[in-house]
C-alpha cells in the first residue's frame, strides 16, 4: 500500500507532517503532480520523452535534467522567468515559428498553470518518487496515469477532438463520434450503419421518456425525410414533461429513495413524496447540475429566498432509518451513539457515491485499502451531517408566508409574555407543508428529537465506538488536489454552513470526480453501460474508462455549457454512435465481444417501470396527472408492530390513481411490489447505480398472469374491438401499438388462428411477453 499512500500525499492534503520549507516543497510538488504532469503526459510525452517512438527536436520533458538541457534549438525554460522561457512562449502561441502542441492551442487555464509552474522554479519529481520510490511495495494500480495520479483524480483538461477520415468521412455527427471512431480504428473496426427510422423513434422515445411512441408518431416520423427531422424529435422529447418523470426515476435509484423507513420497523413516511416531485421539476427545468447538487445538500442556505426548495433536502434523508435505535432507546445509551454513526454513514455514502463515485464508506474502520481516502477524510464527511436528523420538516411554498411565519416565531421567543397574541397571528397563516428531509428543527417524535447543534464526531479507531480518537473537522477528500479538504466555517452560519461547504466542494468546476461521474451516468442510461462500467466506484477497484478522452470531453462540455444536462443528453442522442443499428458482426465480436468500443448499438431490456408505463399507455389507461402524494397500489392492514401487512394482489385496478405512472407509486422499502421485483426493480434498501437485467421463468409467468397485465390486456382488447373492423385489423393494430410495426403475412395468419381459439386479450398478453416488446433495439 505504500505507493498509493505516498501518491495521496502529493495530490492532496498530508495528514500531519512537517511545516515550513518542507510544506512549501510538498505544495510545489503537489501542484506539479496535479496540474502539470497530466498535461505533459497528454500533450508532450508522445514526442518528447523516453517512451517516444522518435524523439523530436532532441528535447525530453520527462525529467528536470531534460528540461534544463533543452533540445536542438537550445534551452526551453528559465526557472522563475516565464517570459524568457521558450516553452511558455510556445504554448502561448507567442511566436509563429514554434507553436505547441501543433494540433491546437491548450485551454487558457492550462497555459496559465504552465506559466505559474515556471515562475515557481519548475518543481519536478521523478515518476519513481511519485510512486513512492523504486523500493515501493506495490506498483501503481492499472488505470493510473504515468505520473501515478489515479485517472479519476486528475484535473479536467479539455481533450483535443480527433480528426475524422478514412472510409467514413461523413459518419460523424458530433464530437462524440470522432472519439469513438478513433478508438475503433485503433483496433481495425468500423462502426455499424444507422438504424431504420422506426427503430430510432422507438429507441429515442423510450430512452428519454420511458414511454413508447404511438403508431401515428412512428408513421409520421418514418414518412418525414426532411433534414433535421430527427433533431426536432429529440428537442420535442426533451421538452416533454414526461422527461423529468423518466430521469427522476433513475436518480431515485441512486439515492435509494423509498417512502418507508426500512429495517425491522418499516413505518410509512407520508411526506417523502415532495422530494420526488422536486426531482421531476428540476430535470424538466434543466436545473444546472452544480445548482442541483447545492440544492439537494443545502437548499435552506443556498436558496433562502425560495423556501419551497427545502424539499430538495429529501435526498439526504432518502435512505433507510433505524427507528428502534434512533427513536425508541435511551438517548444516553451506547446503542443510540452507534445508531447515529451508522445513520450518518448512510448519508455520507449516498452523497459521495452519487456525486463523486467514490467508495468513501470503505474508510470507516481504517484508511481505505485501495484508494487515497483516509479515516480522517471519512469522519470529516460525517461531521458535515452532524447537525441534522431525518424528520418531517416544515416549509412554505409562498416566500412571503414563510418570512411572516419566521418573524412571528422569532418575536414569540423574544417576548414570551405576548406569546398568546403571536399565536393568534400564527394561527391565521396557512398551515406549513411537510417534507421528509434532513432537518435540525422538527416536532419531537418520542425519543427522536432535534439535535442541540452539530454533535461531536470522533475518528473511531477500527470503527469502534469505544475507541474514539481526535475530533473530526468538517471537510471532504484530501486527494482532490485542486480543492481544500477541510472547510473554514463561520460559527454564526449554523450547521447548514457545513452542508453548503460540501455542496460547493462537490459542485466546484475544479472537482474532476463530480463532472466525470454525472456524464458517465448519462452515458450509461443511453447505452446500457457507462464509459466506466462501475459508476459508483471511480477508485482503483473500479473499472478504468473505455474512452477516457471522451469522458473528459463530456465532463468539460457540461461545465462549459453551464451545467445543462439536457445539452449533454442532446449531444449523446444526436451522435452517429447512438444512432447505430443493433447488429452482429462475427469479426468485430471476435475483437471486442462486449462492444466496449461501441461498434454497434447495444440491445437493452425495458426496466420494470417502462414495462408498466408502456402497458398503461398502450391499453389507453395511462393517467398523465403529474405530482402529488404517491398512489398506494395495494391494500393495507395493521401488522404485528409498526410494519403493516401489504397485499398487492388485492388492489382494484379500477380504483382512482390506478393509471398513474410508475414513478408516482408508493414505494415500500422492505415490502416491494412482487411484479416490479420480478422485473428487476431497484431494491430501495441499497444504492442502485445499475439495474440487474436477468431473464427467468418468473418474469414470463408474471407478464402472463399478474393481475396488472391481465387487466390491461383485456382493456387493450376491448379498445381494439371497439375501434377496428374485423379480427385481422384488430391484430394489426395490436401489433402496431405494442411492437411499433405491422405484422408480416405469416405472423398475421398464425396470430389470427391463436386469437380465434384463445381470444384477443390472450393474444395481447403474448405480444406483451415477446422479446420485441421487452427489448429496445
Amino acid at each position: 500500500m505504500a505507493a498509493r499512500w505516498v501518491v495521496c500525499g502529493y495530490v492532496g492534503l498530508v495528514i500531519g507532517g512537517s511545516t515550513g520549507a518542507a510544506d512549501d516543497e510538498r505544495s510545489a510538488l503537489n501542484f506539479f503532480e496535479s496540474r502539470i504532469r497530466p498535461v505533459l503526459i497528454d500533450h508532450c510525452y508522445s514526442c518528447h520523452s523516453g517512451q517516444a517512438a522518435k524523439l523530436k527536436g532532441g528535447l525530453r520533458l520527462d525529467s528536470r535534467e531534460g528540461l534544463m538541457a533543452g533540445g536542438d534549438l537550445g534551452p526551453v525554460v528559465v526557472p522563475g522567468s516565464p517570459d524568457e522561457s521558450r516553452l511558455v512562449r510556445a504554448v502561448e502561441y507567442a511566436d509563429d515559428d514554434v507553436r505547441m502542441p501543433p494540433r491546437g492551442r491548450l485551454p487558457a487555464p492550462v497555459v496559465a498553470d504552465l506559466r505559474k509552474w515556471v515562475e515557481m522554479g519548475i518543481p519536478f519529481q521523478t515518476e519513481d518518487a511519485a510512486r513512492g520510490g523504486p523500493e515501493s511495495q506495490e506498483d501503481p494500480a492499472e488505470g493510473s496515469s504515468e505520473g501515478g495520479v489515479w485517472w479519476s483524480l486528475r484535473p479536467l483538461v479539455e481533450p483535443v477532438v480527433p480528426v475524422e477520415g478514412g472510409s467514413h468521412p461523413a459518419w460523424g455527427r458530433t464530437e462524440i463520434d470522432a472519439f469513438v471512431l478513433a478508438k475503433l480504428r485503433e483496433r481495425g473496426l468500423e462502426p455499424s450503419e444507422e438504424a431504420d427510422r422506426a427503430t430510432l423513434i422507438r429507441r429515442l422515445t423510450l430512452d428519454l421518456l420511458g414511454l413508447p411512441p404511438s403508431p401515428e408518431e412512428v408513421a409520421e416520423f418514418v414518412a418525414d425525410p426532411s433534414p433535421g427531422a430527427y433533431e426536432r424529435l429529440v428537442d420535442r422529447l426533451l421538452a416533454s414533461p414526461h422527461f423529468g418523470e423518466r430521469w427522476a426515476r433513475h436518480w431515485m435509484d441512486l439515492v435509494h429513495f423509498a417512502e418507508s423507513h426500512g429495517h425491522d420497523q418499516d413505518r410509512i413516511r407520508p411526506h417523502a413524496w415532495p422530494y420526488r416531485d422536486y426531482l421531476i421539476s428540476a430535470f424538466n427545468q434543466d436545473t444546472p447540475y452544480g445548482r442541483l447538487i447545492e440544492e439537494q445538500l443545502a437548499a435552506d442556505l443556498v436558496v433562502p429566498g425560495d423556501p419551497s426548495r427545502v424539499v430538495a433536502l429529501g435526498m439526504i434523508a432518502a435512505g433507510p432509518w433505524d427507528e428502534s435505535s434512533l427513536r425508541d432507546i435511551r438517548e444516553d445509551s451506547i446503542d443510540r451513539q452507534i445508531g447515529r454513526y451508522l445513520d450518518r454513514d448512510d448519508m455520507v455514502s449516498t452523497v459521495m457515491s452519487t456525486f463523486a463515485s467514490m467508495t468513501v464508506h470503505c474508510a470507516r474502520c481504517h484508511d481505505h485499502k485501495f484508494d487515497p481516502i483516509s479515516q480522517e477524510d471519512y469522519y470529516a464527511l460525517q461531521a458535515v451531517f452532524a447537525g441534522v436528523e431525518r424528520a418531517n420538516r416544515e416549509f412554505d411554498s409562498d416566500p412571503v408566508i414563510a418570512l411572516r411565519r419566521r418573524l412571528l416565531r422569532l418575536q414569540r421567543s423574544l417576548f414570551p409574555e405576548r406569546a398568546w397574541l403571536l399565536e393568534q397571528h400564527l394561527a391565521c397563516l396557512p398551515p406549513p407543508r411537510l417534507v421528509y428531509a434532513a432537518a435540525s428543527e422538527f416536532a419531537p417524535d418520542g425519543g427522536h428529537r432535534p439535535p442541540p447543534g452539530p454533535r461531536e464526531v470522533r475518528v473511531l479507531r477500527r470503527g469502534d465506538i469505544h475507541r474514539p480518537g481526535a475530533e473530526a473537522v468538517p471537510g471532504a477528500l484530501a486527494c482532490v488536489s485542486e480543492l481544500s479538504a477541510r472547510f473554514s466555517l463561520e460559527a454564526t452560519r449554523g450547521e447548514a454552513a457545513r452542508r453548503a461547504a460540501l455542496a460547493r466542494w462537490l459542485s466546484d468546476p475544479r472537482n474532476p470526480l463530480t463532472y466525470r461521474s454525472i456524464v458517465n451516468r448519462l452515458w450509461q442510461h443511453h447505452f446500457g453501460r457507462g464509459l466506466v462500467d462501475t459508476p459508483n466506484d471511480f477508485g482503483s477497484m473500479g473499472s478504468p474508462p473505455s474512452h477516457p478522452e471522451l469522458l473528459d470531453f463530456l465532463a468539460w462540455r457540461l461545465i462549459a455549457d453551464g451545467g445543462s444536462l439536457k445539452r449533454i443528453h442532446r449531444l449523446i442522442v444526436t451522435s452517429a454512435v447512438y444512432r447505430q443499428a443493433v447488429r452482429h458482426d462475427p469479426k468485430a465480436a471476435a475483437i471486442d465481444s462486449e462492444n466496449r468500443l461501441l461498434w454497434r448499438m447495444n440491445r437493452r431490456r425495458l426496466d420494470a417501470e417502462s414495462v408498466r408505463d408502456s402497458v398503461l399507455l398502450i391499453s389507453g389507461s395511462l393517467d398523465r396527472q403529474m405530482g402529488g402524494p404517491s398512489v398506494q397500489q395495494f391494500t393495507l392492514a395493521p401488522g404485528v408492530h409498526v410494519t403493516p401487512v401489504v397485499n398487492y394482489d388485492a388492489y382494484d385496478w379500477n380504483a382512482p390513481g390506478a393509471g398513474r405512472r410508475s414513478v408516482y407509486r408508493f414505494l415500500f422499502r422492505t415490502l416491494p411490489d412482487p411484479f416490479v421485483e420480478a422485473l428487476d426493480g431497484a431494491d430501495a434498501s441499497q444504492l442502485t447505480p445499475v439495474r440487474t437485467e436477468s431473464a427467468s421463468a418468473v418474469q414470463a409467468l408474471a407478464l402472463l398472469n399478474n393481475r396488472f397485465m391481465v387487466t390491461h390486456a383485456e382493456r387493450l382488447a376491448a379498445r381494439l374491438q371497439s375501434g377496428a373492423d374485423g379480427l385481422n385489423a384488430q391484430i394489426e393494430r395490436a401489433f402496431q401499438s405494442i411492437l411499433n410495426r405491422a405484422p408480416e403475412p405469416a405472423e398475421l395468419a398464425e396470430l389470427e388462428s391463436f386469437a380465434r381459439e384463445h381470444g384477443l386479450a390472450n393474444l395481447c398478453l403474448i405480444l406483451f411477453n415477446s422479446n420485441e416488446f421487452l427489448y429496445v433495439n
